[in-house]
């Protein structure tokens, strides 16, 4: 038997080169030591306090973990899940983990549907996540607007689409899942054509540069999948254009977008949407105060 006070110390010991930062070493601890005892953080706290017993089993399977972690392998991998907007996602290396400028993201659009969209009849709202990963984004809405009927959660992954529709299924809602292509404009299918239609475009598409790679953290680069991540030097903006062009040819009515964006480029961005007919640009910053999201409008004919 092994004590909780003794894997604190060799967890903190392990880690502390490779996270540096205590408050994050302190969180990685509580998501670790929560998810393998099934209990909430205070309980941890109890059990550290009174430097309880461990059995071996239990032990064993704590240590195979912190190996994970040692390997730079992201906390959310190892248990499994994370968490974004309060509720449980399942994750793993097919998708991108849900950020918490994600959230803001999500946070935007519900503030606007409350002021802009609240006096058109749900059924000719539209709203297509382009790159929806692990759902995070269609199922947060969809928790908290369910009056919306269509939402349309699109991927060229249909591995990553799996792990959606397992999101869906974990919170009880019905989004639609297509695998789809954006830079091949195969999302056709999908439009209903109407003027009196107001569609929501919302998309945190991959936008890191290959030559900024140096300045994320190892695990990200490690595990993270490749395509959900990173963009050409060359065309950064490769996934907004494409969801722009096929804006224009596509679709009729009020459309709505909500961009995360790379911070590095986006008076780019913002200069793109001008040239392509966007009005009413708005550029916030996330709460580390970098440009992150971005929301305009568009009138299609």
């Amino acid at each position: 038997m092994e004590s909780f006070d003794k894997f604190y110390r060799i967890f903190q010991k392990t880690l502390q080169n490779l996270y540096p930062e205590p408050k994050e070493l302190e969180n990685i601890f509580f998501l670790l030591t929560t998810h393998i005892f099934q209990c909430d953080k205070i309980t941890i706290l109890l059990r550290l306090s009174r430097k309880e017993q461990i059995d071996f089993v239990t032990y064993d399977k704590l240590i195979k973990k912190l190996w994970e972690l040692k390997k730079n392998r992201p906390i959310q991998y190892v248990i499994g899940h994370t968490y974004f907007f309060g509720m449980k996602f399942i994750v793993n290396e097919k998708v991108f983990i849900p950020r918490q400028e994600t959230e803001e993201l999500v946070y935007w659009i519900l503030q606007d549907y409350k002021k802009n969209f609240h006096h058109h009849h749900d059924a000719y709202i539209q709203v297509f996540d382009i790159g929806t990963g692990s759902g995070c984004i269609s199922i947060s809405l969809k928790k908290k607007k369910p009056e919306i009927v269509n939402i349309h959660a699109i991927d060229f992954d249909q591995e990553v689409l799996d792990i959606a529709k397992k999101n869906a299924k974990l919170h009880n809602v019905k989004i639609s899942l297509k695998n789809m292509d954006i830079l091949k404009e195969e999302i056709d299918p999908l439009i209903k054509r109407n003027k009196n239609y107001v569609h929501i475009i919302v998309s945190n598409p991959p936008y890191v540069k290959l030559s900024e790679k140096k300045i994320l953290h190892p695990n990200i680069l490690q595990y993270e999948p490749y395509k959900a991540l990173f963009v050409p030097d060359e065309t950064p903006l490769i996934f907004y254009q494409s969801i722009s062009f096929w804006i224009k040819k596509r679709l009729t009515g009020i459309v709505y977008i909500y961009f995360e964006i790379n911070q590095f480029i986006y008076l780019d961005i913002i200069n793109f949407l001008k040239k392509m007919g966007f009005l009413n640009i708005e550029i916030r910053k996330d709460l580390q105060g970098f440009f992150r999201m971005v929301r305009a409008v568009y009138y299609a004919k």
